[in-house]
């Protein structure tokens, strides 16, 4: 029997910042109503309400609550978004699919991905639409960085390091509270390793690191994980590259990759986010927490010249909930038609293109339409498991919690390599 068709109406257990923040993008979208929020205190609840008003000031006023699990038991409720801290997703998520809900839960969806795929194997069960809100793959940049990626626009990847640093959260906040937040990697961190298992195929190893502070903090965590993709024997690839270097690819591609989170930026000081991925004949950069910059250059053929060029012109200038499903057709229907032998002959030119992306607020609000919009086609179509599906999020959490932490510094020590002991710095 189909679900009943749109709007479909939603509770948002967890009031938030982001709450606040998913309220506002959701307000536009015909395919949801908001019908109650949780949260606990009556501030809190407001914001949420007012962001969604703004939007939508005819709309009936949602119901109040103070409890998560209050709003879940309401029978009036056909979608939980769940922005509690990370340590509710698990039991909060049972209990909303128990009630048969769909649910959307913000990211890691758990502590552990045990616990993740548990509530989506009950979400299959009660036939419920059931996802993780990591929103990256939605923005047409990352996007695009796939595609050049996966067909070897700029050759074969290498390397590629990710550097996100971000503003401090403050000392005493939940978020360092490994037993409520699951740490950097795991709270934070998955929204990269998504990006990155796409871009560079599954981990086959990891480490973490981590520097501790004196008063116990982890603010500053690293990885280093080797993800492997299967030889992609896609017509572009092979057209792409000369053909010493293409008869030189074996079965597996191995990509080191470097992944460093800092929290640790004052309030005025400008975060950073950035991806850099260095090919055999060139490199990409693309810069943003929510992408807004993309960057790349090589000494290139025209053909990946005029590839890469086309790519970059199908992404819109102004936020867009499709922009990343508009690069994906084009690129779908444009890429397996390049099928051209190649040689080591082949004339190759310098290149560079910037790709800039203004009204950041609005690409996020954007991306997170794009993550509603995916669901509600869940919803609908339960043989659509969505672009980022609950076994992408459960792969992306299974790597948080590898990396999370197999060596650790502590402020003011320094290690003794040779008998794997700390001691206190010289003065």
């Amino acid at each position: 029997m189909p679900y009943p068709l749109p709007p479909y109406r939603v509770g948002i257990a967890g009031a938030g910042a982001f709450a606040e923040f998913l309220a506002g993008a959701l307000a536009p979208l015909p395919e949801f109503q908001l019908t109650a929020v949780a949260g606990r205190t009556d501030e809190k609840r407001q914001r949420v309400l007012d962001a969604y008003r703004h939007h939508r000031s005819d709309a009936a006023p949602p119901r109040e609550y103070r409890e998560a699990s209050e709003l879940i038991h309401d029978p009036d409720i056909d979608v939980v978004i769940l922005t509690t801290p990370p340590h509710l997703h698990a039991p909060l998520g049972e209990l909303a699919l128990t009630k048969g809900k769909h649910l959307l839960l913000e990211k890691p969806g758990a502590l552990t991905s045990a616990a993740l795929k548990s509530n989506a194997q009950l979400a299959a069960k009660q036939r419920r639409a059931f996802a993780v809100n990591l929103v990256l793959r939605y923005n047409p940049l990352v996007e695009a960085v796939e595609w050049m990626l996966r067909h070897h626009l700029l050759g074969r990847a290498h390397h590629a390091s990710l550097h996100n640093a971000a503003h401090r959260v403050t000392s005493g906040h939940w978020f360092w509270n490994r037993e409520l937040s699951g740490g950097i990697f795991i709270e934070h961190g998955v929204h990269f390793f998504e990006v990155g298992r796409h871009w560079f195929g599954e981990p086959v190893d990891a480490r973490g690191f981590a520097a501790t502070e004196a008063n116990g903090e982890q603010s500053r965590v690293w990885a280093s994980v080797i993800h492997r993709s299967c030889t992609r024997q896609g017509h572009v690839q092979k057209a792409q590259l000369p053909t010493e270097e293409a008869g030189a690819e074996s079965p597996n591609e191995y990509v080191p990759v470097q992944y460093y989170h800092g929290f640790t930026m004052e309030a005025d000081a400008p975060e950073s986010t950035q991806w850099e991925v260095h090919c055999a004949q060139g490199r990409i950069v693309l810069e943003g927490w929510i992408p807004q910059r993309l960057y790349v250059e090589g000494v290139l053929t025209a053909e990946q010249a005029e590839l890469i060029d086309a790519l970059l012109d199908t992404i819109p200038t102004q936020p867009a909930a499709n922009a990343g499903e508009q690069v994906r057709t084009w690129a779908a229907s444009r890429f397996p038609s390049s099928d051209r032998t190649s040689s080591s002959s082949v004339s190759r030119l310098p290149y560079r293109r910037t790709l800039s992306l203004v009204d950041r607020q609005g690409w996020y609000e954007a991306m997170a339409q794009a993550r509603f919009l995916d669901f509600c086609r869940m919803i609908q179509d339960p043989n659509w498991s969505g672009l980022v599906t609950p076994d992408d999020a459960a792969s992306d959490l299974a790597l948080a919690e590898a990396c999370t932490v197999s060596e650790a510094w502590q402020e003011g020590l320094s290690r003794d390599f040779s008998s794997n002991q700390t001691r206190p710095l010289s003065p």
